[in-house]
């Protein structure tokens, strides 16, 4: 019943897959994780499972997983969260994929494997700079040789995770993310040689897909912000589009100040629309007398704070064109413009995985273009 809504184009996401597998020329793991950064998990898995180039999904909670399994997701899903031994039975049973970032873990679904007479299949993670999760990588080769030789693994994935990629220029000789690369394939010849091979190997994010492409040809990738539209890249879609209307208009006498605090006041006789969104709703309070949204295909200011579940915006200008239930697009596009992510992070000083990560559970999703399968 609500009219504000947030809209998801589940045919720009399956777009933006497949721009990101050309640009690569690897297959991906399409990252689903929060809610798949706020957009619906469930559905947008079901989205991209069985896309050409891609290879499965990656969430981050055991618990994201199973809701997926429990969806009828059938495509692998890698979890990479840490501490994943402690729910060994619950991640096998489930048929996930165990991202292992620590000797204990590794240890664990050894053993699980070992103790059920059938391996478990894991991918294993090396720090390589970022210093958050993974095995050290000067005990990686060692640790992982171990491992294997106990027997009740299959080795199928080698990964790290990148931390300057947004920052760098793929030009860059000594970039950090060179490095992390450098150390990335080292850590493979190493475990070649030592006997070790993995089927998989992975490192790249949304930042290291768009802007090395293939000068690091490493593997498949793991793109999240660049698959929802977001980020770095030509050609990619915003698949988000949060929109509501005009719930009210308020004609404002010059000098008459709105909302708490009364932090906007009206410099000439103003013709002001109340918006039925807030910051429960996602809608942050800092874009308060900062952002825009789109009425009638016209940038409008918000002005005054931010409530709860209400924002104020100035339709002075379009007063003659404008109605109770007119649809208004906080994010996303209407006419000829558009409201970008990156836009509405600047506004609110946040960055572009808070603002779809933040849109409340009490908004409602649409999907279109769905041509889902399981």
């Amino acid at each position: 019943m609500r009219r504000t809504r947030v809209e998801v184009d589940l045919a720009a996401i399956r777009r933006n897959a497949a721009a990101l597998h050309e640009i690569a020329g690897e297959r991906l793991y399409g990252v689903v994780k929060a809610d798949a950064y706020g957009h619906g998990a469930v559905p947008v898995a079901r989205a991209l499972a069985g896309q050409p180039g891609v290879a499965g999904l990656a969430v981050s909670l055991i618990e994201e997983g199973i809701e997926l399994r429990d969806a009828g997701v059938a495509a692998t899903i890698l979890v990479m969260g840490p501490r994943l031994g402690d729910s060994a039975g619950a991640v096998v049973d489930h048929g996930l994929v165990p991202m292992v970032s620590c000797y204990d873990d590794l240890e664990r679904f050894a053993e699980l494997g070992r103790k059920r007479g059938e391996p478990v299949t894991v991918h294993v993670k090396v720090d390589t700079g970022m210093h958050r999760l993974g095995l050290s990588f000067d005990q990686a080769v060692g640790q992982i040789v171990a491992a294997q030789s106990r027997g009740g693994l299959v080795l199928e994935g080698l990964a790290t995770h990148l931390a300057c990629a947004d920052e760098d220029s793929a030009d860059e000789a000594q970039s950090p993310t060179r490095q992390q690369y450098d150390r990335f394939a080292r850590l493979r010849d190493d475990l070649l040689a030592a006997g070790v091979t993995f089927a998989q190997h992975h490192a790249a994010n949304s930042a290291a897909t768009v802007v090395f492409g293939r000068a690091f040809p490493l593997g498949h990738t793991r793109p999240g912000l660049a698959l929802y539209g977001n980020g770095l890249g030509d050609g990619l879609v915003q698949a988000m589009r949060l929109v509501t209307e005009v719930g009210a208009l308020r004609e404002i006498p010059a000098g008459d100040a709105v909302s708490y605090g009364f932090a906007w006041r009206a410099k000439r006789p103003s013709l002001v629309a109340v918006l039925p969104i807030g910051y429960a709703d996602g809608y942050p309070r800092r874009v308060s007398n900062r952002a825009e949204v789109l009425v009638r295909g016209q940038r409008c200011p918000v002005v005054g704070k931010v409530c709860m579940d209400m924002t104020l915006v100035d339709v002075t200008d379009i007063a003659d064109r404008t109605r109770v239930g007119d649809p208004v697009v906080a994010l996303g596009d209407q006419a000829n413009d558009r409201i970008s992510t990156a836009e509405l992070a600047e506004w609110a000083s946040l960055t572009e995985y808070e603002v779809t990560c933040g849109v409340s559970k009490r908004v409602p999703r649409v999907y279109r273009g769905a041509e889902e399968s399981p």
